[in-house]
């Protein structure tokens, strides 16, 4: 075997970067900018109450994209069935659905909601979901919130 010869500080450092990103992917499940706008709206609530953010799980995190592709689709707002489509050992889940014209006042909504916030603020979630669609000019938000035991 050759030895190896030394990474240059360029190459070095574009590995260093192309390491972070990955990284990064893999933390944030790999959510589009309108999908992660949607999670940092939600945990900038929770943050402001001084509660931990919420990151994303997988099964939530699904089902939260297809039901808001479903409500943008047929241009609707209605609740899923909360189990379908979450196969992990679940405690309890929560959803919230909502359209607008934006992100931010889908948001401004759901705060406005006690039952919707008290899904945001609720400690009992260990995780969430996040789903944006759009039909028009009009944003469909889904969050998925989840307690896996």
């Amino acid at each position: 075997m050759a030895p190896r010869t030394p990474l240059s500080p360029a190459k070095r450092r574009q590995l260093a970067v192309a390491t972070l990103l990955c990284a990064m992917a893999l933390l944030t499940g790999c959510l589009r900018s309108t999908q992660s706008q949607v999670l940092s709206e939600m945990n900038a609530d929770r943050s402001a109450h001084n509660l931990r953010t919420l990151g994303t799980q997988a099964d939530a995190q699904r089902k939260a994209q297809a039901w808001a592709e479903k409500l943008a689709r047929e241009n609707t707002l209605y609740h899923s069935k909360l189990s379908d489509g979450i196969g992990v050992k679940w405690c309890s889940l929560g959803e919230n659905v909502g359209y607008g014209p934006s992100v931010p006042a889908i948001e401004d909504a759901y705060m406005a909601s006690p039952g919707h916030k008290a899904n945001i603020l609720s400690t009992k979630w260990n995780g969430a979901g996040v789903g944006y669609a759009t039909n028009g000019k009009r944003v469909f938000t889904v969050q998925v919130f989840i307690k896996t035991c």
